[in-house]
């Protein structure tokens, strides 16, 4: 039996060798001993003629049957007509809930295209969401190796950072909310902080106007509000567009984030302050942590930017849940990581003796 979409095209073909000819429906009909009626049924597709009334068909319009046969639309008008029923006969389009659209000889073919370049958009953005979690995979890992092979450095974040600190007028020790207020204002921007943002959302940011809206209060997980408005500031200084594809939003993420750390932690002075300690013998994340007044985990990754590029030590920064499974990650002294078959390490379950997952067996 004949697939839908094969009839259509079937029916196509006869309607194209007909109208050449000139012939009617109930002319070709009575050349071939059946009513008019009964070829439209063909010729639309709803009926399968038999291989007999094929041949005579073909002999009444001067055609070969392998011709009839051809799975090839006869012309572009029957082709856009075959795409669109095929399209309209698919599951995402009957998701949409709309009825589909009546082709007859009065609607243009510029329509016809219209609505086929929307349904291909909708496939596009299918693929998109279906191809999402190897693609974040695939990113994430990307992303990972690149930031190893510089250190986990990005010296032009750093530098514009300071350059930033220094109009503002802050000079050492932990960053105040009013000096990131005054940086807010250098760039064109109000601070206001409001109770009903977005679930979704950390900050929001009204280009037009000029405000960045925060949190009234540090959301739990270390995003405190200086941060949250640092990286919000970070888009604009580092002249960020709308993410391309998943890789480009993270990597905006990532600079972002890297802005916030470099303000908060300036280079010049974290590297003064690691180089005392170093000194002293007495490296500790804790102390750098209280010296910047910033979260454990801030002070942790930041002192991943700087102890390689600065000091040549080799190191790993590792965040697993309860469970051993890798929610954050960075290393370079070669610490044996789980990976999947893509190379990513997120979601991977560490062994249970690493020191980030025994922690939590401590009392």
């Amino acid at each position: 039996m004949a697939t839908s979409i094969e009839l259509s095209t079937l029916g196509h073909r006869i309607r194209h060798r007909r109208s050449e000819k000139g012939l009617t429906l109930d002319e070709l009909g009575a050349l071939v001993g059946v009513a008019g009626s009964h070829l439209s049924l063909i010729e639309n597709g709803k009926r399968e003629p038999k291989l007999s009334l094929l041949q005579q068909i073909a002999d009444a319009t001067d055609s070969q049957l392998s011709d009839l046969l051809s799975s090839e639309p006869p012309n572009r008008r029957a082709a856009l007509e075959i795409e669109l029923e095929r399209a309209q006969g698919g599951h995402l389009f009957r998701q949409l809930g709309i009825p589909p659209v009546k082709v007859s000889k009065g609607l243009p073919d510029e329509t016809i295209e219209t609505i086929l370049g929307l349904h291909r958009e909708l496939q596009r953005r299918e693929r998109a969401t279906i191809a999402t979690p190897e693609e974040a995979r695939r990113a994430n890992t990307d992303l990972r190796l690149r930031m190893r092979d510089q250190d986990n450095y990005l010296g032009d974040i750093e530098r514009l950072a300071e350059k930033q600190l220094k109009a503002a007028g802050h000079h050492g020790g932990a960053l105040t909310h009013r000096t990131v207020s005054i940086m807010a204002e250098q760039l064109g921007f109000e601070l206001i902080y409001v109770s009903d943002l977005p679930h979704s959302a950390r900050s929001v940011t009204d280009l037009e106007n000029g405000r960045i809206y925060l949190p009234p209060a540090s959301i739990p997980g270390g995003h405190g509000l200086r941060s949250m408005a640092l990286q919000a500031m970070a888009h604009r200084l580092l002249g960020h567009k709308p993410p391309t594809d998943y890789a480009d939003f993270l990597q905006q993420r990532l600079e972002i984030n890297y802005y916030a750390a470099c303000a908060l932690m300036p280079e010049t002075q974290s590297v003064a302050f690691l180089q005392q300690a170093k000194k002293d013998r007495n490296l500790a994340v804790e102390d750098f942590r209280d010296a910047f007044g910033v979260t454990h985990e801030a002070a942790g990754m930041r002192m991943t930017n700087l102890l390689t590029r600065h000091f040549e030590i080799p190191l790993h920064f590792l965040r697993v849940d309860g469970a051993g499974a890798v929610s954050r990650v960075y290393e370079n002294d070669d610490l044996p990581l789980p990976m999947d078959v893509t190379g990513a390490v997120e979601g991977q379950v560490v062994c249970r003796w690493f020191s980030a997952r025994s922690a939590f067996a401590e009392q």
